[in-house]
């Protein structure tokens, strides 16, 4: 009978996570990932495979827990112009109250859509099914605005675009960033 995990497989994906969401793909070495996980190199492999099935399992976590979240109420029965409206300002709010450390980050599915170059087609998916899914949801929520097929369908691909500008400015301009969502929730009730 083989052994048994040691550890947590939640907490060191999150550890792991939080690692490539700082440093990048790229920058993250092994040496590194045992740091923060805890674990050694054998054990990183035995249980991910390799740097890259970690960072995988990382990039799931990350849309799991905290993202799909977000847009559950713009995908909810019902939802309309208020869900998008507190979308943006519940990203204005934690880019105004988060510690700079954390908003240096940006945004992992960002960040990871910049090192495409060097990732594959699997990671690629992966960006794509974030930015699908935020139109997505916000599409759905215009549904409740009475809009014309065309219209919500121009407005979510405007609104996606502009959200992952947010998330990529508040990696080097937090409070711009902020503003910007506040802008867009402004517009939002206006339309």
């Amino acid at each position: 009978m083989g052994r048994q995990k040691q550890f947590d497989d939640t907490t060191v994906v999150r550890a792991a996570r939080d690692l490539f969401w700082q440093r990048g793909y790229a920058s993250t070495s092994l040496a590194d990932l045992e740091a923060v996980t805890g674990l050694n190199r054998s054990s990183l492999y035995l249980s991910y495979g390799s740097k890259r099935g970690l960072f995988d399992r990382a990039l799931r976590n990350y849309l799991d827990e905290l993202i799909w979240p977000l847009l559950a109420p713009m995908e909810a029965t019902g939802a309309g112009r208020e869900e998008i409206v507190g979308y943006f300002l519940a990203q204005a709010a934690n880019l105004q109250s988060s510690p700079h450390s954390l908003l240096a980050r940006g945004c992992l599915i960002a960040n990871t859509s910049t090192e495409l170059n060097i990732l594959d087609a699997e990671a690629a998916q992966v960006v794509l099914e974030y930015r699908n899914r935020v139109r997505a949801a916000i599409f759905h929520a215009l549904g409740g605005m009475s809009e014309s097929v065309h219209d919500r369908e121009a407005k979510a691909d405007i609104l996606a675009a502009t959200q992952i500008g947010v998330m990529i400015t508040a990696r080097v301009d937090p409070i711009a960033a902020a503003k910007l969502a506040e802008t867009i929730a402004t517009d939002v009730k206006t339309w």
